[in-house]
């Protein structure tokens, strides 16, 4: 997998909006071939950035698992647990899921290969 980054940061929304409009304006390089995911406070960044998100996150691209209920036998967690963080870094775009199989199975895929968290 080609590297791809994201880079988490705790910013204010309007901070945010106005990082995106510069961002969009100028020719700069900074943060070219970078996605960033803004966070309003370091606790919203914390629900979602565990230390078992992040094995999860890691699994996924090491292992590819077919589906949610492979990826819960492979770290061996419950499955119930495991799809409600799948569902949560999917929501927050930090993987992606998408239906395999026969029967439809959701299968989460890595987007990144690389988070990096800015303070």
């Amino acid at each position: 997998m080609k590297t791809k980054r994201v880079l988490l940061i705790v910013e204010p929304p309007r901070e945010s909006l106005e990082r995106a409009a510069w961002v969009m304006k100028t020719k700069s390089k900074k943060y070219a071939g970078v996605l960033i995911i803004s966070f309003p406070d370091f606790e919203t960044l914390g629900h979602v950035i565990t230390g078992a998100r992040m094995e999860l996150i890691h699994a996924i691209r090491v292992h590819k698992p077919k589906s949610i209920q492979d990826l819960a036998k492979k770290v061996k967690r419950d499955f119930k647990n495991v799809y409600q963080d799948v569902k949560l870094l999917a929501e927050y775009g930090l993987i992606d899921l998408k239906e395999a199989g026969p029967r439809k199975a959701s299968k989460p895929e890595a987007k990144f290969s690389e988070i990096v968290l800015a303070a």
